[in-house]
């Protein structure tokens, strides 16, 4: 069993020797594949090519690029020569380039092509230390020489060196110690400079001796695709748990993900919340686009998603595979139970096909005139036989994520209902785990064997929850075995960890380290509650709340997430820090929003216009009350009352983390005089 991740490396090119362990893209864009014995020696060799260059054991070696072949090269060689990898993905800005850099300490940098490197060299004079560049793209213009190398140049030369009979690599891998990093990942964050989170060896063993085999359950025979920015640890995390277990990983990225996830078809897929919504989306775009989607299609369609979505719900209720907000057990009623039962029954048309013909017989044999109805209600079922609908018509749905996808791993931020129960009811389960760069990264995860919805999980091995009040005491106390050793569930706090996968600590930041990690317990700034399932489920980030000026606090993600659900709301952030009432930035969907305009009389079609008109405004206002009030589950304080439309959707590096988590401060300050106008003038 290996001890560190450069023996993980070793024993699965042991184990998997000739098996595609990744697969990439050449340049006629057809995926090749890289074994794992390939994959193992390339790494050898390019470790060897590092040491050889002066990469000690225990240094830092920058890599900036995304996701493609030569950085999981590139990870292997810097892990096996004993160094930590410091990744970030190629939309660094300059602000972070000096920082990570300077910072980390590193004096080896790879970079993925020359666009990065020019980057990289307009901020040159602002970072100290960094000795070498290693370009990764072959088709790259530079020259090597001054301090500048070439990948696979120096993958060869590592190549030759081992030839030779070099063979300081396996000295570096033999002094591996489990509290050594094997990488400092810079968090991107939504405040402030990013922080190195410090990630031992140890962190990442314990998720691949006991987070995967509970709940990925990833064989040879399984394909994964990779979308994720590389550099992330959910990425990372998962094409370990692909590596440790023998499956292949492909390489793609959001422009190319429909094309690939044909090509691929992926059996798993980890990706954040924004990939399943997409998809949903475009599922659903295209049902109702008559070009597309026949009326007769459509038809069958919202027959076989009526019972599959009513089908499954029942079996999840039955099951107690499912809470609600506030983390109770949703079969905790006797007359929801029967309810949950006759749903089951009349969404079963095999079922049903058996009542009737039975019921036709019997009204036949009693000569009654009613015979026939049964009979057509048993025809009728039988053309609807669940598997049928299954086969012929959700089959076809499921093609938009490669007709192979058993499950999908969603991480990163919270799913919304309606896109977990979705993909739930057509046949794909949904694992949705929890977790953060800091906590290496898995807290707590759904499996198959518990999917339960509305919540992120149960708590992983050798760790333990604690949910605290503001004052720090502990509301709920809670093992990896479910016992709840102190106070009761149900109550919302702040989200406290405690177990092996915990950091180390922020590099050269003891203050805030101390701050975070008190007597081994990490303060996650999150708000959650253990639920009557004894799961984990999450309200809410503490540093996202909005107190009102009445002393409510008010929690925005699950306002937001049921906003969304709008068909006319492409996203939405909830507003109203020391105000008396909440109100919402909302992009509009502007294709929904187009047709509504067209079907209501109104003519415009330029956007910022459009959405200063007073019927669209109060169109909105109109749309975000069906969703967000006391009808759908929202407290008077919670409720929206003023309504800002924007035209610039949230996007990656500038509303949008990496993960797709909105930098509230960012928005908040780039529209913060329209907001004080709203209120105002409201």
């Amino acid at each position: 069993m290996a001890n560190n991740l450069a023996e993980v490396y070793k024993e699965s090119a042991e184990k998997f020797g000739p098996r595609p362990a990744f697969f990439y893209k050449n340049a006629a864009k057809n995926y090749e594949p890289l074994t794992y014995s390939q994959l193992y020696q390339d790494g050898l060799a390019l470790a060897e090519a590092l040491i050889d260059m002066g990469v000690k054991a225990r240094e830092n070696v920058a890599v900036l690029a995304d996701n493609r072949v030569e950085w999981i090269i590139s990870d292997c060689a810097v892990i096996l020569a004993g160094a930590a990898n410091v990744p970030r993905g190629s939309d660094i800005t300059d602000s972070e380039i000096v920082y990570i850099l300077s910072h980390s300490g590193a004096k080896v940098v790879f970079i993925e092509n020359d666009k990065v490197y020019e980057k990289y060299k307009a901020n040159k004079s602002q970072i100290k230390g960094v000795k070498t560049i290693i370009i990764m793209d072959k088709e790259s213009k530079l020259k090597s020489g001054s301090g500048i190398e070439k990948f696979h140049d120096l993958l060869e030369h590592g190549r030759k060196l081992r030839a030779k009979g070099k063979k300081e690599t396996e000295k570096r891998i033999s002094d591996i110690k489990p509290d050594d990093l094997y990488t400092l990942i810079y968090t991107s964050g939504t405040t402030g400079m990013p922080k190195g989170v410090m990630l031992m060896h140890s962190n990442m063993i314990h998720q691949m001796h006991y987070v995967v085999p509970r709940v990925a359950k990833v064989s040879p025979d399984d394909r994964m695709l990779s979308i994720l920015p590389i550099w992330h640890i959910f990425e990372r995390v998962v094409e370990y748990f692909a590596i440790i277990n023998g499956g292949s990983t492909y390489y793609t990225k959001v422009t190319e993900l429909r094309n690939d996830i044909q090509k691929a078809r992926p059996t798993f897929m980890a990706s954040a919340p924004r990939v399943w919504e997409s998809i949903y989306n475009g599922i659903y775009t295209r049902i109702n686009d008559p070009k597309q989607t026949p009326p007769v299609r459509k038809a069958l369609f919202n027959i076989a998603y009526f019972f599959s979505k009513h089908y499954h719900a029942s079996i999840r209720f039955l099951r107690g595979w499912e809470v609600d907000y506030e983390g109770r057990n949703i079969f905790q009623s006797l007359g929801l139970g029967v309810l949950a039962l006759l749903k089951l029954l009349l969404t079963a048309p095999f079922v049903v096909t058996l009542i009737a013909g039975g019921l036709g017989i019997y009204l036949a044999e009693q000569g009654s005139s009613l015979s026939t109805l049964a009979y057509v209600i048993s025809g009728l079922g039988v053309l609807f036989n669940s598997y049928t609908l299954d086969k012929v018509v959700l089959s076809k749905i499921r093609q938009a994520t490669g007709g192979h996808l058993r499950a999908t791993l969603s991480g990163g931020g919270a799913l919304q209902k309606h896109v977990d129960a979705f993909f739930m009811d057509i046949g794909i389960t949904v694992l949705e785990g929890y977790g953060m760069t800091e906590t290496g990264p898995v807290i707590s995860a759904r499996t198959f064997d518990r999917p339960i919805m509305g919540s992120v999980g149960d708590i992983v091995p050798l760790s333990e929850v604690q949910i605290r009040d503001d004052a720090g005491h502990v509301l709920c106390h809670i093992d990896d075995k479910k016992n709840i050793l102190s106070g009761k569930m149900g109550v919302k706090g702040v989200v406290h960890i405690k177990g092996p996968q915990v950091m180390k600590g922020y590099y050269k930041n003891p203050e805030t380290t101390a701050k975070t990690i008190v007597n081994d317990w990490m303060n996650t700034g999150d708000i959650g509650m253990i639920n009557f399932k004894k799961t984990l489920t999450l309200t809410g980030r503490a540093k996202d709340t909005i107190v009102l000026l009445g002393g409510e606090n008010v929690e925005p993600v699950p306002i937001e997430n049921k906003i969304d659900e709008s068909p006319f709301i492409r996203q939405s952030m909830v507003v109203g820090q020391d105000q008396k009432v909440l109100g919402a930035i909302v992009v509009p969907d502007f294709d929904a929003l187009s047709a509504w305009a067209a079907d209501n009389g109104i003519s415009e079609k330029n956007p910022d216009k459009l959405i200063a008109n007073a019927k669209v405004i109060d169109f909105y206002k109109k749309e975000v009350r069906n969703y967000n009030s006391v009808k759908t589950g929202f407290k008077n304080f919670e409720q929206v009352q003023y309504v800002l439309l924007v035209t610039k959707p949230f996007e990656v590096g500038d509303e949008l983390t990496n993960l797709m988590k909105m930098k509230r401060h960012v928005i908040t300050e780039k529209y913060k005089d329209r907001i004080l106008d709203l209120y105002k003038n409201s």
